[in-house]
């Protein structure tokens, strides 16, 4: 698996998660990533992949609190930066970005089956139900639904792990990715 743009671009996602991201990505053709910030996951993903990632994010520079100090000094940080670390995957028409809610976004997607689905966008109960409630009808037959920063046994992020638990139920974990079938 190629990985090496995605460790070479800004985030919190550990190398193990990169190469499960790109293993599942190598087998799909029509990927979704609900929450993508700069781009790491999507970059794992879109090296390793005959298929188009279709990236749903609002970019808003002040969805993060530990953001980087460079987000608070101009408006659309964020965006360009994402776009800047996909610049070659949106020229060949890998990457499609879309600067809107995820709970705007199947509107945006109609139609469309999803060979792998990436939430990671709020953290919090309600986002997260919200983003597997949505999307999870546009999972393609035998697709994956899988997301970000499920910690079973730690104190981060206990809505991901509460939505994941009442909505998936039978699921696995590698790193912090949580993963359906």
């Amino acid at each position: 698996m190629n990985i090496e743009k995605a460790l070479a671009t800004r985030g919190w996602m550990a190398d193990v998660e990169l190469v499960y991201l790109a293993h599942l990505a190598s087998k799909g053709k029509s990927i979704l990533e609900i929450g993508s910030w700069m781009g790491r996951s999507a970059r794992a993903m879109a090296d390793n992949t005959e298929g188009q990632i279709h990236c749903v994010d609002t970019w808003a520079d002040d969805a993060y609190g530990d953001a980087p100090a460079e987000m608070t000094c101009h408006k659309d940080w964020l965006w360009n930066e994402f776009n800047k670390n996909h610049a070659d995957t949106i020229a060949a028409n890998k990457v499609i970005p879309y600067r809107i809610p995820s709970a705007e976004a199947p509107l945006a997607l109609f139609g469309k089956r999803l060979d792998v689905i990436f939430i990671d966008a709020g953290h919090n109960y309600e986002d997260v139900k919200t983003d597997i409630l949505a999307w999870r009808p546009f999972l393609a037959e035998g697709g994956v639904l899988c997301g970000h920063d499920l910690y079973p046994k730690g104190p981060f992020h206990p809505g991901v792990l509460q939505a994941v638990n009442e909505l998936i139920g039978n699921y696995s974990v590698i790193g912090t990715i949580w993963t359906a079938r």
